[in-house]
């Protein structure tokens, strides 16, 4: 199984070495917490090595994810224009927001249908859009789609999904992907972070009581051999729209 860099040498020494393929990578943050962004700085640095961007967003019209990543330097449209990111854009399938984007992805998706369907939108994507690329997905964010379709339902999708995920490492012959799930503390119940910590083979939280001045990210679980819980935390910023991380 490949090591994959995050593309920020600090925190692959802190994760003890990278990210494995077809790993799941949970970002815990609070309310004002921008800990979020290293989703998207991981995300930028694996697209400069020729992945692939899928991002799942159940939260935010396409226009307000785009102001919101200006912050980090990611240029959401000009990204999926030029051919290499698509959005599986779940507020907008459920609110029947349309747009004219051919990297926007909807679908007629309703809590009793939704896995067939969504597995069918990202099969297209995979058709017409990866090819033989490695995706890189980021969902915006769990909470999010725990809110669409109801927590106890929601947790028993995610099961399936991880068996459907199992079952393509075993059958396909593709490049496996990252997975980055972005949860925000204050809009979930803990059962959900048990359940979604529990399929994440790594957990990086950040711990943001003055949030956005001081943020500390901890790094709280790795699979890795090499990963030492002494040494995994960091203090974290934004700077110039990169993401800085100073050993603590």
């Amino acid at each position: 199984m490949e090591l994959l860099s995050t593309g920020i040498p600090v925190l692959d020494e802190a994760l003890g070495g990278g990210l494995l393929e077809d790993s799941n990578l949970l970002i815990l943050y609070s309310q004002y917490s921008r800990g979020w962004a290293l989703a998207f700085e991981i995300l930028k640095n694996r697209m400069e090595l020729g992945d692939f961007g899928v991002i799942i967003d159940s939260v935010l019209p396409f226009s307000a994810l785009a102001m919101e990543l200006k912050a980090v330097n990611f240029d959401l449209e000009g990204r999926g224009r030029e051919g290499n990111l698509a959005i599986i854009d779940l507020f907008s399938s459920f609110y029947g927001v349309k747009y004219s984007r051919e990297f926007i992805y909807t679908a007629d998706i309703d809590p009793g249908t939704f896995l067939p369907k969504y597995e069918r939108v990202y099969r297209r994507i995979l058709r017409e859009r990866i090819g033989n690329r490695r995706p890189v997905g980021i969902d915006v964010t769990i909470d999010g789609i725990a809110f669409l379709l109801g927590t106890e339902n929601f947790i028993s999708i995610f099961q399936r999904l991880m068996a459907e995920k199992e079952r393509a490492r075993i059958t396909e012959k593709r490049k496996r992907p990252l997975n980055i799930f972005l949860l925000n503390r204050g809009r979930a119940s803990e059962k959900l972070v048990s359940w979604v910590s529990l399929y994440s083979q790594y957990v990086i939280e950040f711990v943001s009581p003055n949030a956005p001045f001081e943020e500390t990210m901890v790094i709280r679980k790795s699979p890795l051999p090499d990963f030492n819980p002494l040494k995994s935390q960091y203090r974290f910023r934004l700077s110039g729209g990169r993401v800085e991380l100073m050993p603590l």
